[in-house]
C-alpha cells in the first residue's frame, strides 16, 4: 500500500481506495490522486473542497457524483462509457482512452478538453471559453461550431468530410486521415500557413499556393500571424 498526506490534508496519493472512506478532515482535501486497477471509485460527496481528481489507468466503468469545485478531472485510460454530469468549474477535462460513444454536457468554463481514443461518433456544442480540443481516433463526422477562442485543434483520423469555419485564433491543426481531403477548409482563417513534415518546413504565402499542397504530404498545420515590417498586416 502507498500511502502520502501532505501539507495539512490537502493532497492524498493512494493505491487502496478503502483509505479513503476511513480519512477524516474530508472536506479539506483539495487533490486526490487513486491508482491501483480499481474497478470502483467511492462516492466523493464529502470531499466539498476537492479541486483536482487524478483517477487514470485503472478499470473503471463509471464514475461517481462530482464535486461542485472540481476544476480538473484526469480520468483517461479507464473503461468507461459515460461520464456523469461535469460541474460548472471544471476547467481541464482529460477524458482519453475509454470506451465513451458520448460525451455529457460540457461546463463553460472548460478550457482544455482531451478525449481521444474513444467511440465518439460526435461531440456536444463546445463551450466560449475553450482553448485546446483534442478529439482525433475517434468516429466523428463532423464537428460543432469553434469557438472564437481555440488555438489547438487536433481532429485527425476520424470520418470528417468537412470543417467548420475555423477561428482566426486557431495556431495548429492536425487533419490528416480523415474521409476527405480538408485543406480547402482552412483557407477561411485569416493567417499565413506554414506547414510541417517531419523536420522539414514549407512556408505558404498566399491561398493559391496553399491549394496546391495536399494534406496527405503534412501531418500537421501550424497557423501563424503574418507580420510584415512594412505593411503591418
Amino acid at each position: 500500500m502507498y500511502y502520502k498526506l501532505f501539507n495539512d490534508d490537502k493532497i492524498y496519493n493512494l493505491q487502496n481506495v478503502n483509505i479513503l472512506a476511513n480519512l477524516k478532515h474530508k472536506g479539506n482535501v483539495e487533490i486526490i490522486s487513486i491508482i491501483n486497477n480499481l474497478i470502483l471509485l467511492p462516492n466523493l460527496d464529502e470531499f466539498i473542497n476537492l479541486k483536482i481528481l487524478y483517477c487514470y489507468d485503472n478499470k473503471l466503468t463509471q464514475l461517481p457524483l462530482l464535486p461542485n469545485k472540481l476544476t480538473e478531472l484526469f480520468c483517461n485510460y479507464n473503461e468507461l462509457t459515460l461520464l456523469p454530469q461535469l460541474p460548472d468549474s471544471l476547467t481541464t477535462l482529460f477524458c482519453n482512452n475509454n470506451l465513451l460513444t458520448q460525451l455529457p454536457l460540457l461546463p463553460d468554463n472548460l478550457i482544455s478538453l482531451n478525449c481521444i481514443y474513444n467511440q465518439l461518433t460526435q461531440l456536444p456544442d463546445l463551450p466560449s471559453n475553450l482553448k485546446t480540443l483534442s478529439c482525433e481516433h475517434n468516429k466523428l463526422t463532423q464537428l460543432p461550431e469553434l469557438p472564437s477562442n481555440l488555438n489547438i485543434l487536433y481532429c485527425h483520423n476520424n470520418k470528417l468530410t468537412k470543417l467548420p469555419l475555423l477561428p482566426n485564433n486557431l495556431k495548429y491543426i492536425a487533419l490528416k486521415y480523415n474521409k476527405k481531403n480538408l485543406i480547402k477548409y482552412i483557407i477561411n482563417c485569416k493567417s499565413l500557413y506554414s506547414y510541417k513534415k517531419y523536420k522539414k518546413y514549407k512556408y505558404i504565402y498566399t491561398l493559391n499556393d496553399l491549394l496546391n499542397y495536399t494534406i496527405e504530404n503534412y501531418y500537421y498545420i501550424y497557423i501563424i500571424k503574418y507580420y510584415d515590417k512594412y505593411n503591418n498586416y
